[in-house]
C-alpha cells in the first residue's frame, strides 16, 4: 500500500491511497478459498471446483465486496499510522478528477477487472489537540433550596385540588362553572342522528374542555331534569373526517348536577390516597420535592459549569461538524415552527441574522461535545448495560402503549442508541469535572431556584442536555416520534374535539 499527503490544512486532510491490485487479487482469492469448500457447481464435486473456473462465476459478484472491506481495512491503518482521529467520516473518492458518479463506476469497474491498481482518495477532518482548562479558575455557585412546611403545604393543597369530590345540588339550584354535570344526549345533523354522537349516563365537567367548543357553555344555568337542545359546529380539523365543519344539534337531557367541594387533607384523604397516615404522605412530598430541587440545583450548576468551560476552552472546530450541527438546529426549529400552522418568515424576520446565532449555539455545542468526549476517554468514562438499559426503559414510558416498539427501535438502531447512552456519559463527565473545580453552595428560596431554572436563554444548553426543552436542541431523524394519545373519537359517546388541551 502507497499513502500520499495531497493536502493538510488546519483540521482538513486529503490523503491518496493506492492498493497493488495483486493485494486485492490475493483478498479475492482468500474468498474464493473459503467458497470452494461449501459451493457447489454442476459438474464438479464439493470442494474440487479450480479456482480460476470459481473466479470466473464468482468474481464479478465478489469483487465489490472485496473492495469495501480493503478500503475499510486500508482507511482504518492510515489513520492509525498517522494518529489522527476523524472528526467526521472520511470521503472516499475513486476518482481524482471531479466527482461524478459516472466517473467513480467507470473506475471501480476497472478495478473490478483487474485493470489497474486500487487507488482512492481519503478527504476529512480531525479532532484538534483539546486540553483541559486549569479546573481551578473556575468558581461556580450552586443554588440549594430547603423544603419547608409551606412548600408541603402548596403541594398538599395542590393534590387535593387535583383530588376533586362533588355532591349533588339541590333540585332548585342552577349549574355553574366547574360543576359535574351526568347527561343523556343524541346527536344530529340536519335532522338526522350520526353515528357516536349520542350517549347515556356521561359525566361532564363544565369548563374542562372536554367536550367540542360550546358545548359545555350551553349547560350552565340548567337545572336537574332540564332538556336543552345543545348547538354546535364541529372544528374544521375535527379528527372525524365527514363530521368536520358541520353544524349539530345535541339533544340533551340533565340528570344530575353536581357542585365541587373543598376536599379536606386530613387522615382521611391521606388514607384514600393510598398511605398511612397523613404523616407518611407528608414524609412522601418531602421527599419527592428534596430530589427535585437537586434536580433543578444540579442542572443549573451544569448550565454554569458549560459557561464556565465554553470561556476557557481553546481551539479549532471541525468545520463540516459545525456546519452539520448548525443545519440540524435550524431544520428542527423550522419543523417546529411549521407543525405549529405557521410560517418560517412569520416568525423569524432575518434569517440571515438568526442563523449566524445559531452557527453560535452549534459552535459552542460542538465545542463542549468534543471536549466531554476527550475526558470520558482520558478518565476511562463509561455506563454499564444496566445503566443504559434503565435510560432506555425510561425513555419507552414516555410512549405509552408502545414501550415494546421503541425499545425494539433503539436495540435495532446503533445511532440511536447513541441519543440513550450520551446523556448518561456526559452525566458522569461533568460529575467528574464538578469535583476538579470551585463549588460553593448558596441558599435560596423555593421560588428563586424555580425562578432562576427557567431564565436561561435558549443556547445555554448542550445537545445531550434532553431535560430543557425550551431551547432547540437537536433530536436525531433517527429518534422514534411519540404518536398522539388522542385517539378519533367518532364511535365514542363524547364529541370531543381531535387537538389536545394544552
Amino acid at each position: 500500500m502507497n499513502v500520499s499527503e495531497i493536502s493538510a490544512k488546519d483540521l482538513s486532510r486529503e490523503i491518496k491511497v493506492e492498493v497493488p491490485k495483486g493485494d486485492v487479487e490475493s483478498k479475492l482469492v482468500s474468498k474464493l478459498e473459503e467458497l470452494k469448500n461449501t459451493v457447489q457447481l454442476k459438474g464438479f464435486r464439493p470442494g474440487k471446483v479450480p479456482l480460476n473456473h470459481l473466479r470466473r462465476v464468482f468474481g464479478q459478484r465478489l469483487m465489490p465486496e472485496v473492495i469495501e472491506e480493503t478500503v475499510k481495512e486500508t482507511s482504518a491503518k492510515v489513520l492509525s499510522d498517522r494518529n489522527e482521529k476523524p472528526a467526521i467520516q472520511p470521503k472516499i473518492n475513486f476518482y481524482d478528477g471531479k466527482p461524478s458518479e459516472e466517473k467513480e463506476k467507470e473506475a471501480i469497474d476497472k478495478v473490478i477487472n483487474a485493470e489497474k491498481d486500487l487507488s482512492y482518495t481519503m478527504i476529512y477532518e480531525v479532532i484538534p489537540e483539546i486540553a483541559a482548562p486549569k479546573y481551578d479558575t473556575i468558581s461556580i455557585t450552586k443554588r440549594v433550596a430547603k423544603v419547608t412546611s409551606e412548600d408541603i403545604k402548596e403541594a398538599l393543597d395542590r393534590i387535593a385540588a387535583e383530588n376533586k369530590s362533588y355532591e349533588e345540588r339541590k333540585s332548585s339550584e342552577k349549574s355553574k362553572d366547574g360543576d359535574q354535570l351526568t347527561i343523556d344526549f343524541i346527536g344530529k345533523i340536519d335532522g338526522e342522528v350520526f353515528d357516536g354522537g349520542s350517549a347515556n349516563d356521561a359525566p361532564l365537567v363544565i369548563g374542562s374542555g372536554a367536550f367540542i367548543p360550546g358545548f359545555e357553555e350551553q349547560l350552565k344555568d340548567v337545572k336537574n331534569g332540564d332538556e336543552v337542545n345543545v348547538k354546535v359546529k364541529f372544528p374544521e380539523d375535527y379528527q372525524v373526517e365527514h363530521l368536520a365543519g358541520k353544524d349539530a344539534v345535541f339533544e340533551t337531557k340533565v340528570k344530575k348536577i353536581e357542585k365541587p367541594v373543598a376536599t379536606k387533607v386530613n387522615e382521611d384523604f391521606a388514607k384514600k390516597l393510598g398511605f398511612e397516615d397523613l404523616q407518611k404522605l407528608k414524609d412522601q412530598i418531602s421527599d419527592q420535592l428534596e430530589k427535585d430541587y437537586e434536580s433543578i440545583s444540579k442542572s443549573d450548576l451544569k448550565r454554569k459549569l458549560m459557561d464556565g468551560l465554553d470561556g476557557k476552552l481553546k481551539f479549532d472546530l471541525p468545520p463540516t461538524l459545525v456546519s452539520e450541527e448548525s443545519d440540524m438546529i435550524w431544520n428542527n426549529y423550522k419543523r417546529d415552527i411549521e407543525s405549529s400552522g405557521k410560517k418560517i418568515e412569520d416568525v423569524v424576520k432575518d434569517e440571515k441574522k438568526t442563523r449566524k446565532e445559531y452557527d453560535e449555539i452549534a459552535k459552542r455545542r460542538v465545542k463542549l461535545g468534543l471536549f466531554f468526549n476527550k475526558i470520558a476517554e482520558d478518565e476511562t468514562i463509561t455506563v454499564s448495560d444496566d445503566e443504559v438499559n434503565r435510560a432506555l426503559f425510561e425513555q419507552a414510558r414516555n410512549y405509552p402503549g408502545q414501550e415494546s416498539e421503541i425499545i425494539k427501535f433503539y436495540q435495532e438502531n446503533p445511532n440511536a442508541m447513541i441519543q440513550i447512552k450520551s446523556p448518561l456519559i456526559e452525566d458522569k463527565v461533568v460529575d467528574f469535572i464538578l469535583t476538579k473545580v470551585k463549588v460553593k453552595n448558596e441558599n435560596v428560596t423555593r421560588s428563586e431556584l424555580l425562578g432562576h431554572d427557567h431564565d436561561h436563554d435558549h443556547d445555554h444548553d448542550h445537545d445531550h442536555d434532553h431535560d430543557h426543552d425550551h431551547d432547540h436542541d437537536h433530536e436525531h431523524d433517527s429518534k422514534p416520534k411519540k404518536k398522539s394519545t388522542t385517539k378519533p373519537k367518532a364511535s365514542k359517546a363524547k364529541p370531543k374535539t381531535a387537538k389536545t388541551k394544552k
